[in-house]
Order: structure tokens, then C-alpha cells, then sequence
């Protein structure tokens, strides 16, 4: 049945070999014997990974080996191989007990593509370091001249008793002159399925039909222990790429079919190197495949090997599963990486997705120790199979907090409106935009109000200006302690007590966006220059102002604060005033119990930063320098799984106690401010002095009574 050309799967450059570069030790000229269809399915990455079946004992049921073939010395399990045929001369028929011979024209080279010697010389398979026990199942009939292979159910028995996990079996119904009986055949392969929970990798058959050769043979018992392998031509690199001419397709067994190279550069019976072609040629490349799963993972079954190589599989041809390709080309490197890889620790067994997760951390923390943390972390995928890698990839410090701090100070600079009476003050900002021909639209940006009745005073504010420190533009960190800690709390309201000389005030703030939202109250005492307050923040969504993840590497699904901090006003000569500021907080960390970070020690943060300001050229001219919320000291502890004991098939544990001490930080500011009434120009500029970043901002505004 003919199947139309296919443009190559889309990811795929296969390079002529005369171009590609030695890409590594493996990349041997024996590797390129069989470059082709290596490069068909990303063979080189399993080598280069260590996946070379080491370990794994292949089953081939097949007309036998020859031990003495130079690809396959000590490449046969003798004591488990088995010869099931018998020699019949001269009217005698006896047990011929010879694992392989020179009548062993098919089951050496399919024997060779699986484990074929690696040692440089002729061609090596595609799983060089497993062993492989055939069982040989041809009679030879001197007296006929025939061979007919009769002893397959012998074999599927023998190998279920065995144990054996993965069987190659490149004959279909077709190739054989036994009269095995679909039925029969059935119930053998699901009397090895229940006994092994092991694969059956079968060829399609060379007969182009429809469907494979032994689909009838295949029940609901036994479905999910078999995999049928089409062949594919070797013209990937052109327009020809496609079903082979012969290669039956998978038709009613497509969900159980994957193709595979059909022909294959190996070690033929003469000893020599040469082409070996035909759907049991692709059968071996997918049994190899198999070996490569069970040698680094032992504890899967044949059967999860096969689902693993099925689901991994290259898409080709029509869309998702087809009645062609089945699941597509097999590819080593897919089978071989993580599927779907989820992450533990040792307080939940509820497991965590890694491609949803990462760890969000404020810039006033560390990361090199939380990097170090989970450098070398163990993780499962979907099939349970256990892979080390590092997540340190996975911890991120983005310039959120900054994103917030820059918008507050861009929002200021807009337009402005302000509101004088006995009883009320106010100012707002806007903007104003022409959003169609003729049309203009303003928008609200910032706005604060006070009310003040007798001793009392109400006031409130959304996106307000620092209330402590007017930088002039200067880009300067907040000198208000709240601000420092989450910069994105927009509303706040309060009532102050004009009592003693000084004023006493508690002060409420709230945020809510998206997933988090923070609230904080401020007990706060003024009198004179001098500014004391008292805050607790509560944080859930944001750490320090930095929204947190809801994957597995959480740094914590909140936050908690308290705090103290100082303000003061300086007085000096020509002009010019002082002010500076401090506070130090204690924060604990709300612990996301699904989330590797399974603890936590008290935070401490601290901050401070000095500012002048003066009178130059008519205008007002500021200049700084402060140290930007800072972690002191603190950890976060991590617990994650540090490697997979085999006996027990489950993960083993550590923990790490990660510093979250950040490095101090010094920045320089300067701020310009000019204008009158109705209208001022302002400039602003920062930089940090440990990594000379320069940050500048300019502005002009208008001011409506």
C-alpha cells in the first residue's frame, strides 16, 4: 500500500556526514557506519549520556546468532540462550543444541543492530553494552532443504519463565511457515505479558498491507504488551522521506506502532559490514531503544518502557496518532529525557510540577546560596524514572520591586491638581491623552487628601508620594519603610492625634492585585524633625514586595514584617536641609507546604540613607546616598530529593539551610527640580556603585487650581 512522500519532521537538520564536525568521543567513524539511520532518531545523545544498555538482557526470538560473528563476540548471554530447533537427515531427526551458524543469515544482523560489538572495528548497535539471549527457533531439514521457524510459542514460554523484560521478534506470520494459529499465538503472548509484565517489539511485516502481519493475533489481553514497528526510508534529507514500499502499516494497531529506520549499515553472517534491510531491520532499533530505558532504569517494566517509547515518539505524518506511522519515529533522546518531571519533599508526597515552578527572589536577598541549594537535585517524571540535574536555572531575581518604585515616580510626575480649603488639602496628578482625532481622555495617576477637625486629622492616599522624604526626582529608594518592603501598596488611610506638641497617628495600607495582596498598619509618633513609626505588614502573594511562584520552588506564599524605623530633618546654613533615615524589620516567611522550601529563620532586613537638599540656579537640587533594603541574616530551609534508592523504589531526602543574607548595596542619587506655579520641570538620576547601573528620569508637569 503506498503511502505519500513527507516533508522531513519538523525540528530535524540532518547534516551529510562529510559535514558534521566530531561532535563528541562517541561520534566514532565505527557510530558513522550507520550514520543514516542514527541520526534518524538522535541515537548519539544516548551514548553520550551513558545509555548503552549495560545491564539489560534483549530476547531475540529469531533463527539464532553466530556466537563467532566479529560484532558479536561475548555479545550472547550463552546460558540463557536457548536452541528450540532440531536437525532432521537421513530420516533422523535430533536436537541440534547450536545457538547460531552459518544458516543464521537473519537473526545475526538483527542480533548485531541491537548489541553489535563496540571495539572500533566493524559497526556497534544501538545498545552495544547489553546482552542478548536468542532463542532459536528454525528447524533445519537436511532430507527437504527447508527451515521453517516452528518453535515460537516454545520461545515465548521459555522467556516468560526466564523473566526476560524486552523480546525482539522480527517475523511476522508471513515469514514463517509454521502454522502457529493467530489464536495461539495470542494466547502465548499474554500468558508471557501476565508472567513478565514484559514487551514484545514485532515487525510490521514486508507485505505492504494495511495492517501488521500478526494484528490478529493482538486482543485486549495482550495489547499493551506489544509494540509494531513500520519501517521508514533513509531519505530524510529529501523530499522522499516516507513509508518504505514493503513496510506493512499500522492500520488497527496504530496506537500500538512506531516506525523506525528500515534499513541499517550492521554486521552481516559473512563477518562483513553491509545494508541490512526491512521492517525487521526497524524492529531491533526499537528493542535497542527499550534496553537503553530498562539499563537506567531497573525498576520499570518491559511494558513501561514500551509506553515510554510510544509516547515520546517524533509525530509524522497526519497530526497525533495515525493508521500509517502510528505515534511516529522513534526518537532516543525524547525516550531518554524527562516526561511531564514533578518535584518532592520530604514533608508532602503531593509532587509539584518543575515547568510550572520557579523561585522568585526579592532583590534584597541572596540567591547564591538557594542556587547552591538545589544544584544537584533528584526528580521523577510521569513514569516514575528518576533523573539529577541542577535547578539553579529556576531562581530568578527580576526587577519587579523596581518596576513598582519607577511607576510610583513616573505616575508623580503627570500633570497636577491640588485643593486648598480651611477644612480639606488635596493633590492629584493625571495624565492626559488625545485617544481618537479631537478627543482628549484624562486619567487619575496619584491623589492624597487630609481632613482636619480640631485636634484630629483624616487623611488617605492612592499612590501617594513617599510621606516621609521628597527626593526631588532623585530616584532615590523610599525613605517610607512600608514602600521599602512591598512598593506596590497603593490605598492608605488614617487618623492622627495632635497631642503634646506632636502628632500620634495610626495609618492603614492595602493592595490587592491579581494573586497577592498586603495590608500594613503604622503606629507613628512626629514632634519637631523627628519621625518614630511602628509597622506590621502582612504579605500574601509577595515576599518583600516580590510576587512569589505557586510551583515547588515557592520561596513562600507570603510574608509577615514587623518593623521600627527613624526619620530625621536636619536644619544647616545657606539653604540647605538634612534629613536621614533607618529601619530595621524582622520577617517571617509563610511556608508554601508543597513547595521545597519546607522553613525558615527570622529575616532581619535593614535600610537607611542620608539626603540634602538646597537651593540652586532657582531651583531646588537634592543629592543622596542611602543603602536600599538589605537582608541581614536569616535562611531558608530546603528539602529536596537528593537521589533514588532502587530497593525501595522511592525518593531519598537532604536538607540545606540556604542564606538569604543579601550583599549591601550603595546608590548615589541627584534630583533637579525648577518651575512655578502652574508649572515644573523636574530630573532625577541614581546610580549604583556596585554595579555602576545608571537610572535617569525627566518630567515636566502642570499644575490646575
Amino acid at each position: 500500500m503506498y503511502s505519500a512522500p513527507l516533508a522531513p519532521p519538523v525540528g530535524y537538520t540532518i547534516t551529510p556526514s562529510t559535514q558534521q564536525p566530531t561532535r563528541s568521543a562517541n561520534d566514532t567513524a565505527e557510530f558513522r557506519r550507520n550514520y543514516g539511520a542514527n541520526e534518524f532518531v538522535n541515537a548519539l545523545y544516548a551514548l553520550d549520556h551513558g545509555y548503552t544498555g549495560q545491564g539489560v538482557l534483549v530476547g531475540v526470538i529469531d533463527n539464532g546468532a553466530d556466537p563467532a560473528n566479529p560484532s558479536l563476540i561475548g555479545q550472547l548471554d550463552l546460558a540463557t540462550s536457548k536452541d528450540f530447533g532440531v536437525i532432521t537427515k537421513a530420516g533422523v531427526t535430533t536436537q541440534r543444541n547450536v545457538i547460531g551458524d552459518a544458516n543464521s543469515d537473519h537473526g545475526t544482523p538483527v542480533t548485531s543492530i541491537i548489541v553489535g560489538l563496540r571495539d572500533g572495528q566493524g559497526t556497534e548497535g544501538y545498545a552495544p553494552d547489553a546482552k542478548v539471549a536468542m532463542m532459536r527457533i528454525d528447524d533445519d531439514n537436511e532430507d527437504t532443504g527447508t527451515r521453517p521457524l516452528i518453535h515460537i510459542l516454545d520461545a515465548l514460554s521459555y522467556a516468560g519463565a526466564k523473566g526476560i523484560k524486552v523480546i525482539n521478534i522480527s517475523l511476522g506470520s508471513s515469514d514463517s511457515s509454521d502454522s502457529r494459529g493467530e489464536t495461539t499465538y495470542g494466547n502465548a503472548i499474554t500468558a508471557y505479558s501476565t508472567q513478565t509484565s514484559g514487551l514484545l517489539v514485532i515487525s510490521a511485516g514486508n507485505s505492504s498491507a494495511a495492517n501488521p502481519d500478526d494484528a490478529s493475533a493482538i486482543t485486549d489481553a495482550n495489547r499493551s504488551a506489544v509494540i509494531f514497528v513500520v519501517a521508514t526510508n533513509g531519505a530524510l534529507m529529501t523530499s522522499q522521506f516516507g513509508l518504505t514500499s514493503y513496510s506493512s502499516q499500522a492500520g488497527s494497531m496504530m496506537d500500538r506502532t512506531v516506525a523506525a529506520p528500515g534499513t541499517n549499515t550492521t554486521t552481516l553472517i559473512t563477518g562483513q559490514v553491509g545494508n541490512f534491510s526491512g521492517t525487521s531491520s526497524a524492529a531491533p532499533v526499537v528493542t535497542a531503544l527499550a534496553a537503553t530505558i530498562l539499563s537506567k532504569w531497573p525498576q520499570l517494566t518491559g511494558r513501561q518502557a514500551g509506553d515510554i517509547i510510544l509516547n515520546t515518539a517524533t509525530d509524522i505524518g497526519a497530526p497525533g496518532v495515525d493508521p500509517v506511522y502510528g505515534h511516529g519515529l522513534i526518537n532516543f533522546q525524547a525516550a531518554l529525557s524527562p516526561v511531564n518531571p514533578t518535584l518532592s519533599n520530604s514533608v508532602t508526597s503531593t509532587p509539584k510540577s518543575i515547568s510550572a515552578s520557579a523561585m522568585m527572589v526579592p532583590s534584597s536577598m541572596s540567591v547564591t546560596s538557594l542556587k547552591m541549594a538545589i544544584s544537584d537535585v533528584t526528580v521523577l517524571d510521569q513514569y516514575g524514572r528518576d533523573f539529577k540535574g541542577s535547578l539553579a536555572g529556576m531562581v530568578l531575581q527580576p526587577e519587579a520591586q523596581t518596576s513598582h518604585w519607577l511607576r510610583r515616580r513616573i505616575n508623580a510626575m503627570g500633570n497636577e491638581s491640588s485643593i486648598n480649603t480651611p477644612l480639606i488639602t488635596g493633590q492629584f496628578g493625571f495624565t492626559t491623552q488625545e485617544v481618537a482625532p479631537g478627543i482628549v481622555q484624562s486619567s487619575m495617576t496619584s491623589g492624597q487628601m487630609e481632613m482636619r477637625v480640631g485636634s484630629y486629622s483624616v487623611h488617605a492616599a492612592w499612590n501617594g508620594a513617599d510621606s516621609l522624604q521628597n527626593d526631588v526626582m532623585g530616584l532615590a529608594p523610599f525613605a517610607d519603610g512600608i514602600l521599602a518592603y512591598v512598593p506596590q501598596m497603593t490605598n492608605s488611610f488614617g487618623v492622627d492625634h495632635f497631642i503634646g506638641g506632636g502628632r500620634l497617628g495610626v495609618t492603614v495600607a492595602l493592595n490587592r492585585s491579581n494573586a497577592s495582596q498586603a495590608s500594613a498598619v503604622t503606629l507613628g509618633w512626629t514632634k519637631g524633625k523627628i519621625d518614630l513609626r511602628m509597622s506590621v505588614i502582612d504579605e500574601t502573594g509577595t515576599v518583600m514586595g516580590m510576587a512569589t511562584n505557586a510551583g515547588a520552588l515557592n520561596l513562600g506564599r507570603g510574608a509577615s514584617t514587623a518593623m521600627v524605623e527613624a526619620h530625621q530633618r536636619f536644619g544647616s546654613a545657606l539653604g540647605w536641609s538634612m534629613e536621614g533615615y533607618g529601619s530595621i524589620g524582622y520577617t517571617r516567611l509563610k511556608i508554601d507546604h508543597d513547595s521545597l522550601v519546607t522553613g525558615s529563620s527570622a529575616i532581619i532586613g535593614s535600610r537607611v540613607g542620608i539626603q540634602a537638599t538646597g537651593s540652586v540656579l532657582g531651583g531646588l537640587l537634592s543629592f543622596g546616598v542611602a543603602q536600599p533594603l538589605t537582608v541581614e541574616s536569616g535562611s531558608a530551609r530546603i528539602s529536596y530529593s537528593s537521589g533514588y534508592d532502587l530497593a525501595s523504589q522511592s525518593l531519598t531526602y537532604a536538607t540545606s539551610d540556604a542564606s538569604l543574607a543579601g550583599r549591601r548595596q550603595v546608590q548615589l542619587t541627584a534630583g533637579f527640580s525648577k518651575g512655578g506655579r502652574r508649572s515644573r520641570f523636574r530630573l532625577g538620576a541614581s546610580q549604583n556603585l556596585q554595579d555602576h547601573s545608571v537610572r535617569a528620569l525627566a518630567g515636566w508637569g502642570t499644575t490646575f487650581d
